[in-house]
């Protein structure tokens, strides 16, 4: 009884993962999100510590 409970669980989560996971090109139709900009150079801060 305790396997049956297991393993009805473990298919009920596979199921759920697989229906609600959308990877790029799923079934939406919508655009794959696009790629992020890279940062720009910061420049180091000069601090003053000696007041």
């Amino acid at each position: 009884m305790r396997l049956i409970k297991i393993i009805s669980l473990l298919a009920i989560a596979a199921g759920s993962y697989s229906l609600t996971s959308c990877t790029p090109g799923c079934c939406t139709g919508e655009d794959p999100v696009p790629p992020l900009r890279p940062l720009p150079d910061f420049k180091a801060l000069e601090v003053d510590y000696s007041k």
